[in-house]
């Protein structure tokens, strides 16, 4: 590596710009990586419970659907996407302990329901087990009730609107 830094000295530069990027994304989310851990998270067990209920296994990937699993990524990064967009604006108001505030209540939102998803889909996969359903309709119908009313006014007129588009199909 030497070799190439002392052949193109101008990588040296790049290498030290590289670096300063890397610390400074690294500062600006270190706020808020703990709720995106917990986002991966509930991602990873809502995919594993979707392929649980459409009988695919890890070992052998027959039932597996290549399209819903690069739908499922594509929401994972626009939802982490306009939670950062929301939290980059907020910010640039100088409203900093708000726009962490405003990551966790849209990381709240994305975890209710990448959970809720992951229980139904597990309850359908496993419907003999009734604590899985019963834990399934705690998070359907109580998790809802702990969050700020805003949030709960959000998430009824997004149910009623889902309910109407079914409706109307």
């Amino acid at each position: 590596m030497e070799r190439i830094l002392e052949k193109l000295s101008w990588l040296g530069n790049v290498q030290a710009l590289l670096v300063s990027l890397f610390g400074m994304a690294a500062a600006y989310f270190d706020s808020t990586i703990t709720f995106m851990y917990a986002l991966f998270a509930a991602f990873a067990f809502n995919i594993l419970a979707g392929m649980r209920a459409d009988d695919v296994s890890l070992s052998r990937w027959k039932n597996f659907k290549k399209k819903k699993f690069k739908d499922s990524l594509i929401e994972l990064f626009i939802i982490v996407g306009i939670t950062y967009i929301l939290k980059g604006i907020m910010d640039l108001m100088v409203h900093n302990e708000k726009s962490v505030y405003a990551v966790q209540v849209l990381t709240w939102i994305a975890l209710y329901y990448y959970l809720r998803n992951g229980l139904r889909n597990l309850s359908k996969a496993y419907p003999a087990h009734l604590w899985i359903k019963a834990v399934y309709h705690l998070v359907s119908f109580q998790f809802a009730q702990m969050m700020p009313e805003s949030v709960r006014q959000a998430i009824n007129r997004t149910k009623e609107e889902t309910e109407k588009d079914e409706e109307d199909k």
